[in-house]
Order: structure tokens, then C-alpha cells, then sequence
């Protein structure tokens, strides 16, 4: 038995898992972002989910959205225009992007959420920017006191930091398997484990995690060795696309995607106030592209790359995603400069195209054998 097919089949059931929880009374939260801070849902007692897209058409959200939308947030509106999400009592997002931000909207007025929350993430690290996201934290955690009836102290919410910090280096030390060559996690099974934290309590995922951690060196189908890629972009929440490309012989041994590495690179410190730590980790965590602090997200890719002895890089972006687009251009240019050949792709969310997608992919890594031999 494969050694992650618990955090895939877990994956894969995860309406089943938030459909659970409701039935035990308790709330069910989604969120958009990866700046929404979940130890203060957590907290609350409410489980917090990551929205997932679907590959399916969006001709509900199509009504609303214009055709050059970002179509992850379109799909993930699609979905709870089909009441896929039925089972939300909370969605919370943030202005990480500019389609974020106006489709906020669309989520408070034609979905039947019963709440919906906006948290405002300054774009900016300076002091008075970590002034502010502590007062949006403050408010979001008076949101869901007042909303769920549930107090969120200070105690709890140290309890809640410890588990997510565990959950953190959990995940840090799976990472850490792909350092080998080969690997003994591959880039598939990474990313349905990072995923599959996001749907679950994060308890039940730290005791699968340290379960896996034990064993998997006895594992009997370890991945095979191969061109070692980092795989650079935004939102990642299938792993269609990185199934292609380990196909084809490759292992994905790094990437610095909202929904991988920059998910849980960092810690919240336990300090005297467990509101202003949280919003001290989520505003400095690995910047995503909508912050203005290009070098740091650059330096956090290129240091994965040299720690996990990449060979090669590929950046996935989504369609008409603005942040992710001119990011690209720049980390190009320090993936050249350190020497790996990259490779830039865009597509939608729902991957069509598919076939000519594996047709670059498949051009550029029989190009890199040819170097790298």
C-alpha cells in the first residue's frame, strides 16, 4: 500500500470530513487565502477549509465574471453557485489579488453563506502595516465570537498555535524527504499532504503525519530517480499537472506555490500576545506576489532551489493573474542567472489544454536530459 494514501483518500473525501463536523453542531469556515489567519478560526472551535475550484465548466459564475477573470476564483464561485459548499456557515477571504477583492462580493450576495467575512492585508511589512493586521486580526476574532458564540481567549488560542506550529514542522520534515536523491516523497504525494492539512483539524493530520514520518523509510515504492524540478507558481489544489510531469520521469522535489511551501514555511512565536504573533507570522510569512516585497519571495525560491539540488524549474501560471505574470518575469531571470534552464507556463485552472501542456513539458525535459547527461 502506498505509503500517502491516507492523506490522498482524506483528500478526496473532504466534503465528507466538513459535513462530519457539522453534524456535531459545531461550524464549518472556508477560506481563499492564504493570509487568513486559521488559529483564530481554529479557535473558535469551527473547522476551517480551504474553497477548492473544480475542473468542471463555470457557467454559473460566467454570468457574473467577465472571460478574462482569474478563472481559480471563478471556479471556486462556480462551485458555491452549484451549492458544492453547502455546508459553509462562514466564508473569509482577503484582498490578495484584484479578483479576490471584487468577488468578494459576489460570495456575500448570490451564495447562500450566512456569513461572509473581508480581511484587509496591507501590501506592505513596515511597522504600521503590522499595527494594522493586528487590529484586523482583533476584529476578525470579535467577528467569530460574536457570530459562533463561541470566546476565543488568549489560553486557547496559545493551544491552537502550538498544534499548527507542530502541524508546520510536520510538514517542513516531510519537505525534508525530498532533499534525497530520489526522493522519498514525490512532488504528487507532497502536495496531496499539504492539501489534505487544509480540509481536516489540524490534530488529525499532525498524528497521520508523524505515522508517515515513522515509516516511510521502510517505504516499498519510493519514487524513482529523475531530473529534479522546482515548480514555481500561485494556487495549486489538484495534482493533475504535476502527475504529467513526474510521468515523464521527472521528481518535483520543490516549489514555493500559496498551496505548498509558502502555506507553512514559518512558525507563530509564542509570545506574551498570541493575536499580534499570528498576525506577526501571516503578514511575514513568505510573501505571495501581491506584496510588495519582490526580493523576499525571489530569495525564498532561490534558496530551495540550491537547498534541494534542483536542476530545472518550471513556472505554472494562471491565466490573467496579473501578480503571478510579473513575478515571472523576474524570477526568469534569477533562475538564468543561477544557471537552471525554466520553463514558463500559463494556463487555466481547469488545465484544458492539457495535451499541448505535456507536449512543452515534455520538450523541455528531453532538452534538460540532453544537458544534464
Amino acid at each position: 500500500m502506498n505509503a500517502t494514501n491516507s492523506f490522498k483518500d482524506l483528500l478526496s473525501k473532504r466534503d465528507e470530513v466538513a459535513e462530519r463536523w457539522k453534524r456535531k453542531g459545531r461550524p464549518v469556515v472556508g477560506w481563499a487565502c492564504s493570509y487568513v489567519p486559521e488559529e483564530v478560526i481554529y479557535a473558535s472551535e469551527a473547522l476551517p477549509v480551504m474553497v477548492f475550484g473544480d475542473v468542471k465548466d463555470t457557467t454559473l459564475a460566467d454570468v457574473f465574471l467577465p472571460v478574462n477573470s482569474c478563472s481559480f476564483s471563478r471556479s471556486c464561485l462556480n462551485s458555491a453557485l452549484k451549492g458544492n459548499y453547502r455546508y459553509l456557515d462562514g466564508y473569509v477571504t482577503s484582498n490578495s489579488c484584484d479578483n479576490r477583492n471584487k468577488i468578494f462580493d459576489m460570495w456575500k450576495y448570490h451564495t447562500e453563506i450566512p456569513h461572509v467575512y473581508f480581511i484587509n492585508t496591507p501590501r506592505t511589512r513596515f511597522d504600521d502595516s503590522y499595527d494594522f493586521f493586528y487590529e484586523e486580526t482583533v476584529r476578525f476574532r470579535t467577528f467569530l465570537e460574536e457570530t459562533f458564540g463561541q470566546a476565543i481567549s488568549d489560553d486557547g488560542l496559545r493551544d491552537v498555535i502550538a498544534t499548527y506550529n507542530e502541524n508546520r514542522n510536520c510538514l517542513r520534515e516531510v519537505y525534508a524527504l525530498r532533499r534525497q536523491k530520489p526522493p522519498l516523497i514525490s512532488g504528487v504525494e507532497a502536495l496531496e499532504i499539504v492539501l489534505s492539512s487544509m480540509v481536516v483539524r489540524k490534530e488529525v493530520h499532525n498524528k497521520l503525519l508523524k505515522g508517515l514520518l515513522s515509516n516511510v523509510s521502510d517505504r516499498s515504492d519510493p519514487p524513482q530517480e529523475g531530473l529534479r524540478l522546482l515548480i514555481s507558481g500561485s494556487v495549486m489544489d489538484d495534482t493533475r499537472l504535476l502527475k504529467v510531469i513526474e510521468d515523464l520521469g521527472c521528481n518535483v522535489v520543490a516549489d514555493d506555490l500559496c498551496t505548498g511551501s509558502r502555506y507553512f514555511w514559518e512558525d507563530v512565536e509564542l509570545d506574551a500576545d498570541p493575536l499580534r504573533a499570528i498576525a506577526k507570522r501571516y503578514l511575514g510569512k513568505v510573501p505571495s506576489s501581491f506584496m510588495m516585497d519582490q526580493k523576499a519571495g525571489l530569495k525564498h525560491t532561490m534558496d530551495m532551489a540550491k537547498e534541494f539540488h534542483v536542476e530545472a524549474a518550471i513556472i505554472v501560471d494562471l491565466k490573467f493573474c496579473d501578480n503571478h505574470l510579473f513575478d515571472a518575469i523576474a524570477l526568469t531571470d534569477e533562475f538564468k542567472a543561477a544557471g537552471l534552464p525554466v520553463l514558463h507556463l500559463e494556463c487555466e485552472h481547469s488545465l484544458g489544454g492539457l495535451l499541448q501542456l505535456r507536449t512543452r513539458i515534455e520538450a523541455f525535459i528531453e532538452m534538460m536530459r540532453g544537458v544534464v547527461q
